[in-house]
């Protein structure tokens, strides 16, 4: 799915062979920096996280991804499309690029991936970020359109720019291998049981104006020694209504990272 317009998904980038596929990646920043791993909320390409990258490139160096299936990555079999094999993806992508560790934050579908790489990798996390993430399937989404709206309304009310999202976010290759790739929620069971393994220091973070707020709490509560961020005037998909309150709470978070090495 393209644009007859160029737009930045145009451009592509590099690609590395990782699990049978070709992901397409940005690795961008100061290495000597913490690496900042970002995992895409459903339907979104890497391009969608331009939004945040001029707050957090001075504190990282900064790893995006399309997800196999998505924006530019290619695609595998069809019982690869889960977030355990997401998750693995990642791990492939960071040794390729030789980059011991990470901190992973994924937000929303993404978060389902950084929560299985936080159980199946932690020897290459230094921290873990789950921003407006549930567990359980079947995902209903119902209200979410109206919390969206009110997250608007009040951040309009507090004289606050809402950005403007762009279609080109959602860009893909090939309709049939990204709608694979972002139906796995209808395929996996619920992992929350699993996640009081997660090791690494957490930072839980959703909207105020999120369905998934209840689940979010649950999540951070299960997590040893999580820390829990609600997000006032934030709907789901939280750096698309405030990405400056976003990039903050991850920069925040630097102090907790464990150190690389």
């Amino acid at each position: 799915m393209t644009s007859s317009a160029t737009t930045p998904f145009d451009q592509s980038h590099s690609f590395a062979e990782v699990n049978g596929v070709s992901l397409h990646y940005v690795l961008e920043g100061d290495a000597g920096k913490p690496t900042l791993a970002l995992v895409n909320m459903a339907s979104h390409n890497l391009t969608c996280w331009e939004i945040v990258l001029a707050d957090l490139a001075q504190h990282f160096q900064i790893l995006r991804f399309d997800l196999r299936g998505t924006g530019k990555s290619g695609w595998g079999e069809n019982a690869d499309f889960n977030f355990s094999q997401y998750a693995d993806d990642l791990a492939g992508l960071l040794n390729h690029l030789k980059l011991d560790t990470a901190f992973v934050v994924g937000v929303a579908y993404g978060a389902r991936t950084a929560a299985q790489f936080g159980l199946r990798h932690p020897q290459q996390l230094s921290g873990l970020g789950l921003f407006d993430v549930a567990l359980t399937p079947p995902v209903d989404q119902t209200e979410q359109g109206a919390l969206g709206a009110q997250a608007t309304a009040l951040l309009k009310d507090a004289g606050l720019v809402v950005p403007q999202r762009q279609k080109y976010w959602r860009f893909y290759e090939d309709r049939d291998a990204a709608r694979k790739c972002h139906t796995a929620h209808e395929r996996e069971p619920d992992t929350t049981a699993m996640i009081h393994a997660i090791g690494a220091p957490t930072l839980v973070a959703c909207g105020e104006q999120d369905m998934n707020l209840p689940a979010a709490k649950h999540i951070a509560n299960q997590i040893p020694g999580a820390s829990f961020a609600p997000m006032a005037m934030t709907g789901h998909g939280s750096p698309f209504f405030r990405p400056a309150l976003f990039a903050q709470l991850i920069r925040d978070f630097i102090p907790s990272l464990k150190p690389s090495g």
